[in-house]
């Protein structure tokens, strides 16, 4: 296990006016500040099952430690790159019994399968990590995005924007914690009803990477099968549609989104 320092506690105490309390109070909390002034960044990056990956973590290590790390990182992405096959053939399997979700979602097949492997790689590396002692991390794969813990003084900030799409304003961001986000791009295709709203792109922010990407794979499907806005986003999922309608582009958000939003 890597020891870590402990976790900076929020709130003063109200001590009175003698010395000796205060110096109680204050003390450890200079200590527990200095601890976690020591939690460094540290990256690692590189490809992995034909796309590349981010890892950043905050954590008090020694060289030691991160190579033991940078190596058990590269462990687990080996193993993935082994099962990658079989794992790709599961899947493939599992929606021909259900195919509905695919076939009306304008996308390759085998495309959203690799995203999909994307986003368990995610969770291996995360959970991973979590086993070995790393409290704080934000962990990349494909543009698959998954977080724990927080940096030192500040939280993990991410954009709502999708790359490729129209920009609205200034955009949106949400400080993401011990949750995943994912990005869909829908790609156009001909329709009936030029008219009918169309949608471009999809974010989820959900508790892992793998169930981020099955709601927005839904949502997907539930808007290309013509159902109304209003159904598309009658889920329990906090999600951002990115909508192309007579009027221009218009941005939806779901309820469950709106706790996820910075102040």
């Amino acid at each position: 296990m890597i020891s870590l320092a402990s976790r900076r506690l929020s709130g003063l105490a109200h001590g009175g006016p003698a010395l000796f309390i205060f110096l109680l109070v204050m003390l450890p909390m200079a200590l527990l500040s200095a601890c976690r002034s020591q939690l460094q960044e540290q990256l690692y990056q590189g490809t992995t099952l034909g796309t590349g990956y981010h890892i950043t973590l905050y954590a008090d290590l020694d060289a030691r430690q991160r190579e033991r790390i940078a190596v058990g990182i590269q462990g687990e992405l080996a193993l993935l790159e082994q099962q990658r096959e079989p794992l790709l053939a599961t899947l493939a399997a599992a929606f021909s019994v259900t195919p509905k979700v695919l076939t009306a979602t304008p996308i390759s097949f085998g495309e959203e399968l690799e995203r999909l492997i994307h986003a368990l790689a995610v969770d291996r590396l995360t959970e991973w990590l979590t086993e070995v002692g790393v409290e704080h991390m934000m962990v990349e794969v494909g543009g698959v995005i998954r977080t724990r813990g927080s940096p030192p003084g500040a939280a993990w900030r991410l954009s709502l924007e999708h790359a490729g799409l129209p920009e609205q304003g200034a955009g949106r961001h949400i400080n993401l914690m011990n949750a995943a986000l994912v990005h869909r791009m829908v790609r156009p295709i001909p329709v009936t009803i030029p008219a009918l709203p169309r949608t471009l792109g999809i974010s989820v922010v959900a508790a892992t990477a793998s169930e981020a990407s099955r709601q927005a794979l839904l949502l997907m499907g539930a808007n290309q099968e013509g159902k109304t806005l209003s159904e598309a986003l009658d889920v329990d999922s906090a999600a951002k549609l990115v909508v192309k309608t007579p009027q221009g582009i218009e941005i939806l958000y779901t309820t469950a989104m709106e706790p996820w939003f910075e102040p």
